[in-house]
C-alpha cells in the first residue's frame, strides 16, 4: 500500500490515552513508533473522566497538561448521601502536590490533546486498522494488520497492545484475563440538569432502591444508576429510571434536559495474569479493568505508559537487558492488583441493598465524616501519588545509606515530591524560581545531589562530588541531567570548580526557597537518582559516589 510503513520500532495497537500516552513518550526519546487502532475515527462520547493528582503530573511532563485543563472542570469534592441525609464529604483539596484536585474531563478530550501531542512530535497514527495476527522471533514482532484496502504486514522491534479490556493481543499471545463480572448493570445519561448542586463537587446518594451518582462536567452533568440483571430491561432506552431514581434522593426532583448520551454497561474486575511475553507487551484496559468508582481506570492505564516508555526507549536504544522490561510488569501489576481490591470493597459496600450492610457503611462513613486526617489518606490514596516500586528489583539504595526508624525523604521507588527551588547563578539569580518537578521533564535520569550546610568542612564528601561531577559526562552523557542543590549560599568549596562548566554535562545549581525542600527531603547530603518517570532509582550518601556509578552503569549497561 503506497505510503504505508513496513517498519518500525514500535507498534502500539490503540488510540485512547494509554496507547496515546505510550506513543508521546516514546517520540519525546526519538523512538520511531506507530499507532493503529481499528476505529475510523474516536468515539465521540466517554466513560472515563476523572483526571488525579499522579496523573496531571505525568500528563505535565508529556506537554499536554495546560491543554487539558482549558477542556476540564476543577472537582475539590467528593459528597456522600444515604436515606438519612449526608453521610461523608470528602475534600479533595487536601493534597500537598502540583495539582491538588480531581479534574472531569472527558475521556475524548483527553484523547485529542495526547492526539495533538503526539502527532507535534511526528508520531503516525493510522485508524480504520484491525490487528488480525502476529508471531515474533528473536529479532521483532511481524503483525499482520487489515485496512479496508487488504491486509498488510509490518515488523516492528516492540509491539504493545493498549487494545482495551476486548485486548486482540492478549487474546493471540493467551494470556488469561481472570475475575469476575459485577451482579447489577448500570445505566449512564449525560445531560443538563436544573438543580443547585454544586458543581465543584460529585454527589454519590446511596440509597435502599439503588445508587445514583451525579458527576459535573465541563458542560452540563452525567448522571450513573445501578439496576438488577433481574429488573425489566427495557429494548430502548429513556431517562425514565433517572427520574424515578432522583426521585428518590431528592425532595423536589430537577428538571431533566434531553440527554446527549445515553449508554447501558456492565463491569467487571479483572487482571491479565501477565503483561509480557518476550516482544510484546500489554498495558491498560488490556492488563486491568475495574469499576468506576475511584474513576482509577484511566489512571492507571496512563500510569502504566508512562512507565513503560522511558524503559522501551532505553533498551531499543542499546542500554540496559531483558531486567529493564522485566521490571515493567514487576512494578505495575502489584499496582492493579491494590487497586482492583480497593476498588472492588469500595463498588461492593457502595452498590449493597442489604439493610444491614447499609447500615454498618453508613455508620463507617459518618464516622470517618468526623476525621479529616482519615480523609486525607482516603485522597492521597485515590490521587496515585503514593503509588511506589520499593519492591522493584531496579530501585537501591548505598550500603552507606542505612535505614533508618524514620527515614528522612523519598525510598527508593517513591515518587519524588515537588518543591521550590532559586538559581544558584547568575547576575538576577535571587529572582529566578522553579520548580524541582520543572528539572525532571527532559526524558532523562537526574541526579540530585544535596548538599549538606557542613560542605565547607567534610572534605571526603567534597572529593567525592569532584570526582563523581567528572566521571558522569564521560560514562552517560545524555542519559543523565545533574542539579546541584544547596541550602543556602553556595559553599566556597564547590565555587572555583563550577565557576567553568563541564563538557557535557547537562548541569544546573540552585538553593532552596523557603523550607519545603529540607522537609520534603531531609537537611543531610544525599545523592538522589530521579528516573525519567519522576520515581527515586537510587538513594545514597555523598560519600557513596561509588556506588551509584555502579548502579548506573549495571541498570543502563551498554549492549554490544
Amino acid at each position: 500500500m503506497k505510503g504505508w510503513p513496513t517498519r518500525t520500532q514500535v507498534l502500539i495497537i490503540g488510540a485512547g490515552p494509554t496507547g496515546l500516552t505510550l506513543g508521546i513518550a516514546l517520540r519525546q526519546r526519538g523512538i520511531d513508533c506507530l499507532i493503529v487502532d481499528k476505529l475510523p475515527a474516536p468515539l465521540p462520547w466517554s466513560r472515563a473522566l476523572g483526571l488525579h493528582a499522579r496523573t496531571q503530573e505525568i500528563l505535565a511532563a508529556l506537554g499536554v497538561q495546560a491543554a487539558i485543563s482549558e477542556r476540564s472542570l476543577a472537582q475539590r469534592a467528593v459528597s456522600v448521601y444515604g436515606d438519612r441525609g449526608p453521610l461523608f464529604t470528602l475534600d479533595l483539596d487536601v493534597l500537598d502536590a502540583p495539582y491538588p484536585h480531581v479534574l472531569s474531563c472527558p475521556q475524548a478530550e483527553v484523547e485529542a490533546c495526547l492526539a495533538n501531542r503526539f502527532a507535534a512530535l511526528g508520531g503516525m497514527l493510522v485508524r480504520d486498522c484491525d490487528l488480525r495476527d502476529f508471531s515474533q522471533d528473536d529479532d521483532g514482532v511481524v503483525a499482520r494488520l487489515h485496512w479496508a484496502a487488504g491486509d498488510q504486514f509490518l515488523r516492528a522491534d516492540v509491539m504493545v497492545g493498549c487494545d482495551g479490556a476486548n485486548s486482540r493481543v492478549r487474546d493471540v499471545l493467551g494470556i488469561s484475563f481472570d475475575g469476575e463480572r459485577y451482579p447489577d448493570h448500570f445505566l449512564l445519561a449525560d445531560l443538563d440538569i436544573e438543580w443547585d448542586l454544586p458543581r465543584d463537587s460529585s454527589h454519590g446518594f446511596l440509597l435502599g432502591e439503588g445508587v445514583l451518582i451525579a458527576i459535573p462536567l465541563p458542560q452540563g452533568w452525567r448522571l450513573i444508576i445501578n439496576q438488577r440483571d433481574d429488573e425489566d430491561l427495557a429494548p430502548q432506552l429513556d431517562i425514565e429510571p433517572f427520574r424515578e431514581r432522583l426521585e428518590h434522593c431528592l425532595e423536589t426532583p430537577p428538571g431533566l434536559g434531553e440527554p446527549r448520551w445515553l449508554s447501558r454497561f456492565s463491569i467487571h474486575r479483572r487482571l491479565a495474569g501477565r503483561y509480557r511475553r518476550n516482544r510484546v507487551l500489554l498495558a491498560g484496559d488490556a492488563c486491568h479493568i475495574q469499576s468506576p468508582l475511584g474513576a482509577q481506570g484511566m489512571n492507571t492505564g496512563i500510569g502504566d505508559a508512562f512507565n513503560l516508555g522511558w524503559k522501551l526507549a532505553a533498551y531499543l536504544q542499546g542500554h540496559g537487558d531483558g531486567r529493564l522490561l522485566d521490571s515493567y510488569e514487576q512494578e505495575r501489576r502489584p499496582v492493579a492488583r491494590q487497586m482492583l481490591t480497593a476498588v472492588d470493597l469500595l463498588s461492593k459496600g457502595s452498590f449493597t441493598r442489604a439493610a444491614p450492610w447499609r447500615r454498618v457503611r453508613d455508620g463507617v462513613l459518618r464516622l470517618a465524616g468526623n476525621r479529616p486526617g482519615l480523609g486525607a489518606r482516603l485522597v492521597r490514596r485515590a490521587s496515585q501519588l503514593d503509588v511506589n516500586y520499593r519492591h522493584s528489583p531496579i530501585v537501591a539504595r548505598s550500603s552507606g545509606d542505612l535505614p533508618a526508624r524514620r527515614d528522612r525523604g523519598p525510598l527508593p521507588g517513591d515518587r519524588v515530591p515537588d518543591a521550590p527551588l532559586r538559581a544558584a547563578c547568575g547576575d538576577k539569580a535571587e529572582n529566578v524560581e522553579a520548580r524541582l518537578h520543572d528539572c525532571l521533564r527532559d526524558g532523562a535520569f537526574q541526579l540530585l545531589i544535596q548538599l549538606p550546610d557542613t560542605l565547607d568542612t567534610d572534605h571526603a564528601a567534597v572529593l567525592s562530588i569532584y570526582a563523581l561531577l567528572t566521571r558522569l559526562p564521560d560514562e552517560f552523557g545524555a542519559l543523565l541531567g545533574v542539579q546541584l542543590i544547596a541550602p543556602g549560599d553556595w559553599p566556597d568549596a564547590l565555587k572555583d570548580l563550577l565557576s567553568q562548566p563541564m563538557p557535557g554535562a547537562a548541569m544546573q545549581l540552585w538553593c532552596h526557597a523557603g523550607e519545603a525542600f529540607a522537609e520534603r527531603f531531609g537537611s543531610e547530603g544525599r545523592l538522589w537518582l530521579v528516573r525519567p518517570d519522576g520515581h527515586l532509582a537510587f538513594r545514597g550518601l555523598l560519600t557513596d559516589a561509588d556506588e551509584l556509578v555502579g548502579y548506573l552503569a549495571d541498570l543502563l549497561a551498554r549492549r554490544d
